[in-house]
């Protein structure tokens, strides 16, 4: 789903809630600039970034778990 920023102002109601179902691209200008997403799936995606770290700071039970295999 894509609308423009000023379609999104205007209807702001209506795109919030297909927001729910799936992401929204809002375009300025003819080009993508935002994307409007559920809580949940903002949530969702937080989580993920939390999981990831740098291989210098992997905790050591990681690597003693990778050491096994």
């Amino acid at each position: 789903m894509t609308t423009s920023a000023g379609d999104l102002v205007r209807q702001f109601s209506h795109y919030s809630d297909l927001a729910l179902a799936q992401p929204v691209v809002v375009t300025k200008n003819g080009r993508p600039r935002n994307v409007l997403i559920s809580v949940e799936e903002y949530e969702r995606l937080k989580s993920r970034d939390q999981q990831a770290f740098l291989a210098a700071d992997t905790p050591e039970e990681f690597v003693a778990d990778i050491q096994k295999r």
